[in-house]
């Protein structure tokens, strides 16, 4: 979208107003006709105008975006937070916008971040597919996938479906009686990550007994064998642990809550603090490459 660039002093050309008339219409400042500063807000909408204020050494020089699905998992919160400081560090800020799972919004935030002026995307996607890969292609700043994979992006993340599989052995090795595999994430189609834990699932468990739940009303209070819940996320988790008793529950994140709050729940952990900063680098460079971080079984017991 490098054409869509302009500036002030040729959008006061354009309407054949001063530069100051320009600045006093973008920035919603008196002294200035109605009539005019609607022509100017619509020559600066028309051309994508972005307005890049160059601030003192101490002061934030830039803001990067970030999208995600919403705040109902610790890990989004956590992610932010990291990411937060290593931009801060960098001397730049964080925009955060939440699509919770919609994928027109979705397309609307990126346009939306990108016609605010940031300088970069990090960006947990529910899109998919070559026709959101060529909309991408019409920005021409990085924008780096974390969680979900978009093909044409650089991806940070963990390898989910060795993950999933690790964790999958370590549970048939405690030989449960009845497997459940609870994930109402199955329900959306581009949930990359969810799709690939799913697949690590499988790729262990094969022909040996189990079901696969996607609705938490399906989670029965008791189960007369030994039963083991295998979660798709650590949300989803903590509803089965609450729900049903004398059960096994393990999850996926490893959540800073269980620690905390002493619950009985096995996760797939990993370094939210590597995936923020190696996303926060891969834009101030404009990489390409993929990183993928180290992931290890962590055991909570009561």
């Amino acid at each position: 979208m490098k054409d869509l660039k302009i500036t002030t002093s040729q959008i006061a050309k354009i309407c054949n107003v001063s530069q100051g008339t320009v600045d006093r219409a973008l920035n919603n400042r008196p002294d200035i006709k109605a009539e005019t500063k609607q022509k100017i807000l619509e020559i600066a909408r028309q051309y994508g105008y972005r307005e890049y204020i160059n601030t003192p050494n101490d002061k934030i020089e830039g803001q990067i975006g970030i999208i995600i699905f919403n705040l109902n998992n610790e890990y989004f919160s956590e992610l932010i937070t990291e990411m937060e400081y290593a931009l801060r560090k960098a001397k730049l800020g964080a925009t955060v916008m939440m699509t919770h799972y919609d994928k027109q919004y979705e397309i609307e935030c990126i346009r939306n971040l990108y016609n605010m002026g940031v300088k970069g995307i990090v960006l947990c996607s529910v899109n998919n597919g070559t026709e959101f890969e060529n909309y991408l292609k019409l920005f021409d700043i990085p924008i780096v996938a974390v969680g979900n994979r978009v093909k044409s992006l650089p991806y940070v993340g963990i390898d989910d479906f060795a993950a999933m599989s690790e964790m999958t052995e370590k549970v048939l090795n405690e030989k449960p009686q009845n497997i459940i595999y609870f994930s109402p994430a199955l329900n959306y189609s581009d949930a990359y990550a969810q799709k690939k834990r799913y697949e690590g699932f499988l790729n262990v468990v094969g022909n040996k007994k189990h079901s696969v739940v996607t609705n938490i009303e399906d989670i029965k209070e008791r189960y007369n064998e030994k039963t083991t819940i295998i979660c798709s996320n650590d949300y989803y988790a903590l509803k089965a642990y609450f729900k049903s008793s004398d059960v096994k529950v393990v999850g996926f994140d490893n959540i800073k809550a269980i620690d905390k709050y002493k619950i009985g729940i096995d996760s797939v952990g990993y370094s939210v603090s590597e995936i923020a900063n190696a996303a926060v680098e891969i834009i101030m460079r404009n990489g390409k490459e993929s990183v993928i971080v180290k992931h290890f079984i962590a055991e909570h017991t009561v």
